[in-house]
């Protein structure tokens, strides 16, 4: 007998987790706004059930939190932003000291990286901040993802969000966009010519500057 692929056909909750985190990460739902679940539900046309479900994902990832008897889209402070710098320059270096450790990074790799901010530089031409957010976020994790490390891999993803949601309500990022294209850019040349001690220090760098940057304007 032949199970039908469930990862083909995504369940209510796993649609329902998904259109209301890309609202929250979009700013289209503002940090604060009440998720009252009546509401949510006829928007999405699904029943209370799988809305809570997917609701309580997003509490798990702490993008939305419990006030009073509604849920409510959580806060990005300048605290929070702050402390997941301080770790994130310090963590996703270590993708690249795996990846020396791990065999490197082959040239198809190389490809997909460096497309990354090709399409940073078309999405930024174009006006697209949320396209050029994307591949901002898929050029870090990726790079995780490379290592095969899957707990480095959710760490990074879940700062990245964070941070990324920061970009999103501060306007932050596209004041120095091909200034962080360009960073980016220098990391795989070094990997590229083999140099991973070059390339750690380099998007140590990166970071460093980016965190930078998020608070001088």
């Amino acid at each position: 007998m032949a199970l039908k692929n469930l990862k083909k056909d995504p369940s209510l909750t796993d649609k329902a987790y998904s259109a209301i985190k890309s609202a929250i990460m979009s700013n289209e739902l503002t940090p604060g706004t009440v998720l009252a679940e009546e509401n949510l539900a006829s928007q999405l046309g699904i029943s209370r059930t799988p809305l809570r479900a997917a609701l309580q994902r997003l509490q798990h990832e702490e993008i939305v939190m419990q006030n009073g008897k509604n849920m409510v889209v959580a806060e990005v402070t300048e605290r929070d932003v702050r402390d997941i710098s301080v770790v994130r320059i310090q963590l996703e270096p270590l993708a690249i000291h795996l990846l020396s450790q791990n065999g490197g990074i082959t040239a198809k790799q190389l490809d997909r990286l460096y497309l990354c901010g090709e399409k940073q530089l078309y999405a930024l031409r174009s006006g697209d901040s949320e396209a050029f957010l994307d591949q901002d976020a898929l050029f870090h994790v990726s790079l995780a993802q490379l290592t095969g490390n899957s707990f480095l891999t959710d760490l990074v993803i879940k700062s990245n969000e964070t941070i990324r949601r920061f970009h999103t309500l501060s306007g932050s990022l596209l004041f120095h966009a091909e200034e962080a294209v360009q960073e980016h850019t220098v990391v795989l040349d070094y990997l590229r010519d083999g140099r991973f001690d070059l390339a750690e220090q380099a998007l140590r760098s990166h970071l460093e500057q980016v965190q930078q940057r998020m608070f001088a304007q």
